[in-house]
């Protein structure tokens, strides 16, 4: 009868561990309630079984045999039902805990889909005024794996009305893989965004404060400039203030159609290489918190279709917060070897400024029912510069850009902007001449 009760006794407190065990957070808070209150009667059950052990002492001490041989049946017959009960438990959370592996694995998985878009209002002087539906695009984006990435752009441009009458164009503006070394270092194949001037990297039309592309970055860098190639990326923590990035491609290049318009005309399809040289392409950015930013860019590869003449050329771009002002500029700097005659040289900078103008500037209707409108007004000057040979003559063309506008964003997803554009040129013009005027947009980002 002892050596009955002691194994009684060891039953008990193994039950009461693995009762215990049972007791672990599970991943669902439901689950958790009802996994604590089926605990909470298993333990009442143990207590029982232990005053019940106490009585079955007692009855062994006083002599009572019988007795305790029909209680210690009911408590083995109770331990046997409760051994039961603790298996079930313990086969739940294993279940409960695979499906909450098995819904990590499927939310990092999971394809990201962005959708961004803009319709402008212009009217420039001479000119008919103008609706334009300008862009809409899907931005599809996932990480199968901690290590591996993917991101893809598609611009339906102008309604796309692709094989009948409407005009407009489908293209691939990103799409590429990664493969990830470490934070320093990833690998990055498929049609890349070159990386040369912040404008080309930041080039979302809705998250830019004024409605145009700077000149630069539409006749110099001619965004958005897209091309085929592959190369490494990267980022460094040099403080907890500091971070210095990086991008460096191997890319097809432009082409030959290089001219003293500028090198828009220059970019060549996918899949399409008019020489045997690829060209190299770069940017570095020193960035502190977000509040301030240095970025340098270089670019050269030959760009004729002998394989023999060379486009070279580098860009500085920075910003600045102070408060509720930020200051943004980017200056870009290209030449293209001519072989006997004059080389052309293309040169071009803006210069920006964005001061925040608070929540409620302007309240009234605009602003209702919004938790924190913004709004901020916006100044920003153009200049490109491209001097070269046409037709054995030596040409110059220059244009210039002046900006005013008011912005107001009722969240940071969608944007009304109102511009007035002064435009001033020299020369040929290189995007819209002499000709001011009026613009509006509306933009958004979900």
């Amino acid at each position: 009868m002892k050596r009955n009760a002691r194994f009684l006794a060891a039953l008990l407190v193994a039950l009461a561990g693995a009762a215990g065990a049972v007791a672990a957070p599970r991943p669902e808070p439901d689950r958790v309630q009802a996994l604590q209150t089926e605990l909470q009667k298993l333990r009442a059950t143990v207590e029982a079984l232990r005053r019940d052990l106490d009585a079955a002492r007692q009855q062994l001490a006083a002599g009572t045999t019988a007795a305790f041989d029909e209680r210690l049946q009911s408590l083995e017959a109770q331990l046997a039902s409760l051994r039961q009960d603790l298996q079930r438990e313990l086969e739940q959370h294993k279940r409960d805990t695979d499906q909450a592996a098995q819904q990590a694995e499927a939310e990092t998985r999971r394809t990201n889909l962005t959708v961004y878009g803009t319709f402008d209002a212009t009217g420039y002087r001479g000119q008919d005024p103008l609706f334009d539906a300008k862009a809409f695009e899907l931005v599809v984006s996932g990480r199968p794996h901690p290590r591996l990435g993917f991101f893809a752009e598609v611009e339906f441009e102008r309604g796309a009305g692709v094989g009948a009458e409407r005009g407009g164009e489908v293209v691939v503006e990103q799409a590429y893989a990664n493969f990830m070394f470490n934070p320093a270092l990833s690998l990055r194949a498929g049609v890349l965004l070159v990386p040369f001037g912040n404008v080309n990297i930041d080039h979302y039309a809705p998250q830019r404060d004024v409605i145009g592309k700077p000149l630069t970055s539409y006749v110099i860098a001619p965004s958005d400039w897209t091309d085929n190639g592959l190369g490494f990326y990267g980022r460094f923590s040099l403080s907890e203030a500091w971070r210095l990035s990086y991008e460096a491609y191997a890319v097809a290049g432009l082409g030959s159609a290089i001219d003293t318009t500028g090198t828009r005309a220059a970019r060549q399809g996918y899949g399409v290489d008019n020489n045997a040289n690829k060209a190299l392409v770069g940017r570095t950015a020193l960035n502190r918190l977000g509040s301030f930013e240095l970025g340098l860019s270089g670019y050269s590869g030959k760009y004729d279709d002998a394989n023999r003449q060379r486009l070279d050329g580098w860009a500085a771009d920075g910003l600045l917060r102070l408060g509720p002002l930020k200051l943004t500029g980017e200056y870009n700097w290209m030449r293209a070897d001519r072989g006997p005659q004059r080389d052309t040289l293309m040169r071009g900078f803006y210069g920006r400024a964005v001061l925040g103008l608070g929540r409620h500037a302007l309240p009234g209707p605009l602003t209702r029912d919004f938790t924190a409108p913004e709004w901020a007004a916006v100044a920003q000057f153009d200049e490109v510069r491209i001097d070269g040979s046409l037709e054995r003559a030596f040409v110059q063309n220059r244009e210039r850009r002046t900006t005013f506008g008011l912005n107001y964003r009722p969240t940071p997803q969608w944007v009304l902007k109102l511009n007035y554009e002064l435009n001033d040129s020299v020369g040929q013009p290189l995007l819209s001449g002499d000709n001011d005027g009026w613009l509006g947009s509306i933009g958004f980002v979900f």
